[in-house]
């Protein structure tokens, strides 16, 4: 079932993305068409809309790599720009070439490329989704080795908007996790690997031994390389910032270089960056400043006291700036709180670990609760992010008397602006100690693209929507 869902998985996608194209063709028109002040409606040759423009964007879909099975959601996201953007281009210059409009509408062609981007990620969405739910299109994959690695790579595919694998069954003489080799088929005699791969029709296989000795590894290779399609091995870098990684092949020497690249050390990215605070920062405005005006008339009623908090935090270089926010505790917090864990060891155990309180935090008002939960406390930041203080993804902004817990993550953490969300907002919130939340923020900082930005802010919002680990 699983040989034969791999045959089929490139024959949806085809069909998949042929009607997504279509469907972005058609809408495009139909905008196109109701704008006013157009000189002429535009359309295109069945030919073209039919046959010509769906195949050339599903030739550079293709080239791009956007359905890989280990791939994560913003890697898609950013294949998907960059597939649209040349297809778009490529049509555009056909279309110039063969005369086969009376013009090219450039509105057209604008709106063509949003609605062909949009039109292709919620089609792949919506296959995978339905992939998922019915168990089908899945990878057989045998995993050489029993350990983490394995574990992680499976959950990586468990987590992750990608086609899922199923595992045919793992090989490791000395198995280390209980819990896989419970749940899956578990072989300690390497030298059933083979004939296991012949019998079952096994087109993919993963060594997942980073410390494997490297004449054995070889031996592994030589081995399965001419049986299977796919034969991946986790190089002995686990832990390393791989989003930004360069390989540099030295094919006479059997050799490869691994470059790691520090997108936010370019003058150029951190101008691509600030363009896209200030570009949605205006943006987002018109919806917050409603919500801000709302929650300011609560938060009066609710108790006395000013209706914002402004807090001093760390910024970048290490510079303390103003850090926005609604008050969400009463004027006299920090004598509740003192009086509170003097009387509570539990709650004392929970801040020095945390450095927040989940359930039950004295300081809070009734509807410093409610803001908090869905982080409406936090959408004033939105001005800082304006004046450039803050980014609308970064690290978390820290408290000044918090920079002695940072330690050696201090100077990596303030080498960029903090944001208003973050890789550790969307991954835990509160349910990641301190130390985990400076691990995350390293993470962003050491891996940062725009397309995790924008990957970043759509899963904060549904983060935020659901009021998911949040105090």
């Amino acid at each position: 079932m699983n040989y034969i869902s791999t045959k089929l998985l490139p024959i949806v996608i085809f069909a998949v993305e042929y009607i997504a194209v279509l469907i972005a063709e058609k809408l495009s028109l139909i905008i196109q068409h109701n704008l006013p002040g157009m000189n002429g409606q535009f359309y295109i040759s069945d030919l073209y809309f039919y046959g010509i423009i769906p195949l050339v964007f599903i030739f550079f879909l293709y080239y791009t790599k956007v359905n890989e099975r280990f791939i994560l959601y913003w890697e898609t996201l950013q294949r998907t720009f960059y597939a649209v953007l040349y297809s778009e281009i490529f049509c555009v210059v056909l279309l110039y070439l063969f005369k086969t409009s009376n013009y090219v509408s450039r509105a057209y062609v604008v709106i063509f490329f949003a609605m062909a981007f949009i039109c292709l990620c919620i089609s792949r969405q919506f296959l995978i989704k339905t992939c998922r739910r019915l168990n089908l299109m899945k990878e057989a994959v045998v995993f050489i080795g029993a350990g983490k690695t394995t574990q992680k790579i499976i959950d990586f595919t468990r987590n992750n908007n990608c086609f899922g694998i199923n595992v045919a069954g793992l090989f490791d003489e000395t198995p280390k996790i209980k819990d896989i080799t419970e749940k899956y088929h578990t072989f300690r005699d390497l030298e059933e690997t083979k004939d296991y791969i012949q019998l079952y029709k096994i087109r993919t296989v993963i060594i997942a031994v980073p410390s494997m000795e490297k004449e054995r590894l070889l031996n592994l290779i030589e081995d399965l390389q001419p049986i299977v399609r796919n034969l991946m091995f986790v190089p002995n870098i686990v832990g390393m910032p791989v989003f930004n990684l360069e390989v540099k092949r030295l094919y006479e020497n059997n050799m490869v270089l691994l470059g790691i690249k520090n997108n936010l050390a370019k003058k150029t990215n951190r101008r691509i960056k600030r363009v896209f605070d200030i570009v949605l920062g205006i943006m987002f405005c018109t919806i917050i400043v409603p919500i801000l005006a709302i929650a300011a008339f609560c938060i009066k009623l609710d108790t006395k006291g000013p209706i914002f908090f402004n807090s001093e935090r760390i910024g970048k270089n290490g510079k303390l700036f103003k850090c926005y926010k609604l008050r969400s505790m009463y004027v006299n917090a920090d004598k509740i709180f003192e009086a509170y864990l003097s009387k509570n060891r539990q709650a004392q155990e929970e801040w020095n670990k945390f450095q927040k309180l989940k359930d039950n935090d004295p300081r809070l008002t009734k509807v410093g609760k409610f803001i908090r939960k869905y982080s409406i406390d936090e959408l004033p930041q939105i001005f800082n992010v304006l004046k450039g203080e803050m980014s609308l993804v970064g690290p978390r902004p820290y408290l000044p008397r918090e920079k002695v817990l940072m330690e050696n993550w201090y100077n990596d953490i303030i080498s960029v602006l903090p944001g208003m969300t973050g890789y550790w907002q969307v991954n835990g919130r509160s349910n990641v100690n301190f130390n985990g939340r400076l691990k995350m923020d390293n993470w962003y900082i050491r891996n940062w693209s725009i397309w995790i930005d924008i990957e970043l802010l759509i899963r904060t919002f549904k983060v935020v929507i659901n009021g998911k680990g949040a105090v």
